[in-house]
This record gives structure tokens, C-alpha cells and sequence, in this order.
């Protein structure tokens, strides 16, 4: 499963992370992944990482992405 970079402080209204960060929209990019309802991906941002389902976009326009299960540290295994 792919890995892009996603700001786990940037959390819209609903709880989910958005996927607006520069970061993020680089990594979509440079993978060629393209967002729709349902898909899965792997985030981090380094120190956490979540798998996460893409969720269409919100009120304010954004895709948005709902954590599956746990956060995790990278550095804890």
C-alpha cells in the first residue's frame, strides 16, 4: 500500500484528517494516486502513521481521510 505524507493536526469538523497539506498533494502527485471514495492509503507524517479510507470531500471542498484502527508511532517497533 502506497504512503503519502498527511498532518495529523490538520482534522476537519468530522474527525478525519483533510488532505489539503502540500505535503500531501505533492505525494498524490508524484504517485499518481488519484482520490475517490474508498480508497485506501497508508499516511504519515514521519513519527505517525494510520491506514486511512478516502472519504469524498467536505463542506469546505476538501477530501478528507477516516483512520482505520490505530495511530501508530514508526519509532515503537
Amino acid at each position: 500500500m502506497k504512503t503519502i505524507y498527511a498532518d495529523f493536526n490538520n482534522i476537519a469538523a468530522d474527525g478525519c484528517l483533510r488532505l489539503n497539506c502540500d505535503g500531501t498533494v505533492a505525494d498524490l502527485n508524484e504517485q499518481g494516486i488519484v482520490l475517490e471514495e474508498g480508497v485506501l492509503l497508508t499516511v504519515s507524517d514521519g513519527d505517525l502513521i494510520a491506514r486511512v479510507v478516502v472519504k469524498n470531500p467536505s463542506d469546505e471542498g476538501v477530501w478528507r481521510a477516516e483512520i482505520l484502527g490505530d495511530v501508530e508511532d514508526r519509532w515503537d517497533h
